[in-house]
């Protein structure tokens, strides 16, 4: 990943942070009440110094949906199916509607609350960590904390002791679904590109755009293009980047002459 990408990858976080940061607790009408797949409970990493496109890539830590499917998408894996399987995700997992309605309670009582989202006064910052932002559904109402590096400040405990249960309680939950879930893989996906440098030298020869790959369209100082591509589209890209590494892009050379980075993911049933 060359340098300017990089830079402007750290500015685009800092943004996300301080947006972030100032609308911490959400509870309102939930938009998208009435629609099909949709979770009714998400955990993910939101920010931190991360190179360009790696926030594109990686997926909800846990998902879970109303019908009783827990779909688990590890940051650094890809994974994605239809409804009503998975997407983004490495493995899933069916759970009862006991455990399933357990999981919701906990999250509603937690994030309902936006003191459990204040930390601790003086507790330590630590600076170009992701936030951690916990989301839960329920009876049309959607409710949201973030919380600033929860995982990463943990033995300081620098928020609340109920932020920290519904961690460990998500925690389990994505440890089980690793352990037991079965893995899947839908024709959709997510491709991200990004633009390469010009002036950065190639260390290999860059083998031409894959075919059947749609060619992404770099607008003016823009470097990074993000696309959603299904069926064949789909299966075009996963045959050129059959394993998807979030360390080592491959680099492809597009119609133009110019290099690209490419990697992708699977999509989620609700994306």
């Amino acid at each position: 990943m060359n340098r300017r990408s990089l830079l402007l990858a750290a500015g685009a976080v800092g943004v996300t942070t301080a947006v972030g940061g100032a609308a911490a607790a959400i509870a309102a009408d939930d938009p998208e009440a009435g629609r099909g797949a949709r979770p009714m409970f998400t955990w993910e990493l939101a920010g931190g110094f991360v190179p360009a496109g790696w926030s594109a890539l990686r997926a909800p830590r846990l998902v879970a949906y109303d019908d009783g499917v827990l779909r688990q998408l590890r940051d650094e894996q890809r994974a994605r199916l239809r409804v009503p399987g998975i997407a983004d995700a490495a493995k899933r997992l069916r759970i009862g509607p006991g455990e399933l309605r357990s999981l919701r309670n906990h999250a509603t009582t937690v994030l309902r609350d936006p003191a459990n989202a204040r930390r601790r006064a003086g507790a330590p910052i630590i600076a170009d960590v992701p936030s951690t932002v916990f989301t839960a559904r329920t009876n049309g109402r959607r409710f949201s904390l973030q919380f600033e590096g929860l995982e990463e400040t943990r033995r300081d405990r620098a928020d609340p002791t109920p932020a920290y249960s519904l961690l460990d309680h998500c925690t389990q939950l994505r440890d089980r679904v690793n352990r037991t879930g079965t893995a899947f893989a839908p024709d959709a996906v997510r491709m991200i590109a990004v633009l390469l440098d010009a002036a950065q030298p190639a260390s290999a020869p860059v083998p031409p755009w894959p075919a059947g790959v749609p060619v992404p369209r770099f607008r003016k100082d823009e470097f990074l293009v993000q696309t959603d591509l299904r069926d064949r589209r789909a299966r075009a890209l996963m045959r050129a980047v059959p394993r998807p590494d979030s360390a080592q892009w491959p680099v492809f050379r597009l119609p133009d002459g110019r290099r690209a980075q490419l990697n992708w993911r699977f999509l989620l049933p609700h994306e």
